[in-house]
């Protein structure tokens, strides 16, 4: 069986929240290409205001953007691998994701909010029991 096919199988086999969790990192990837290729466009909007690849620099979210785009699709990928740690990396990235824009002075009210989606995310990676039928623990 050819690898491909190995890869979709095991997509298939994926709880249905799994799949969404996985399918939002490979996603991401668009935000790497948003940040990197002039006039590719994904109608990325910050603040309410459609940006395109100028002004994604002049914003200063193109690091964010490209890290963003490079280490979500990584964690989906690990994900369908079923890689010893890829839950651990997953659960790195969505916080990481979440607290880092949070946690200057301005925002670090909403930092207990922002946590509220990785810390269910996280708890049913480790803790829903197909997740884990699906990791083998």
């Amino acid at each position: 069986m050819s690898r491909y096919l190995i890869v979709v199988e095991d997509f298939k086999s994926m709880p249905l929240i799994l799949k969404f969790i996985t399918a939002h990192g490979l996603f991401c990837f668009l935000f790497f290409l948003s940040a990197v290729i002039p006039g590719f466009d994904v109608n990325f909007s910050y603040k309410g205001q459609s940006m395109e690849f100028n002004e994604i620099w002049q914003n200063d979210l193109g690091v964010h953007l490209i890290l963003i785009g490079l280490f979500f699709p990584t964690s989906a990928i690990l994900l369908i691998k079923k890689w010893q740690y890829c839950r651990q990396f997953y659960a790195f990235v969505i916080l990481a994701t979440f607290v880092i824009p949070n946690a200057n002075g301005d925002s670090f009210i909403y930092l207990p909010f922002a946590l509220i989606v990785p810390c269910l995310l996280i708890v049913y990676l480790f803790k829903y029991n197909k997740a884990k039928v699906y990791f083998g623990t």
